[in-house]
């Protein structure tokens, strides 16, 4: 699956599907995508090839254990990495060029998303991690 950022200065590709996917309503996800919450297919971190060179993206320490990587020039969020699960890697779904192989297929952190957002699909729903 091919993925670029806005502007097109961070391209890569994740050579392996998806293990899950998933969207998350967390603080620091909704804060970071400007949304209600963050779509993330998550796959190993050797399975994306970095076709533009990886100094294009930026890393931010949103945590004590988790690294978010952006595009330094469109700000793209481009993926979260978290220190406990060292070999894997959350690819933002939105900067796909491709389709994923697979649809999130539940929500996290729901009591973390705003009142006003209602969730109106069947997908399973977690408070917090799953």
């Amino acid at each position: 699956m091919k993925a670029s950022c806005l502007c097109g200065s961070v391209v890569f590709r994740v050579t392996s599907p998806f293990i899950s996917a998933s969207i998350c309503h967390c603080t620091q996800c909704r804060k970071t995508h400007a949304g209600t919450g963050a779509a993330y297919g998550t796959c190993l971190k050797k399975d994306v090839e970095w076709i533009s060179t990886k100094k294009r993206v930026r890393r931010f320490a949103s945590s004590e254990r988790v690294r978010r990587g952006f595009c330094k020039d469109c700000g793209s969020p481009i993926y979260y990495y978290h220190k406990d699960f060292p070999n894997h890697i959350e690819i933002s779904l939105g900067v796909l060029d491709d389709e994923p192989n697979l649809a999130p297929d539940h929500h996290l952190f729901v009591s973390s998303k705003p009142d006003w957002y209602d969730i109106s699909d069947d997908l399973l729903q977690y408070p917090a991690l799953k």
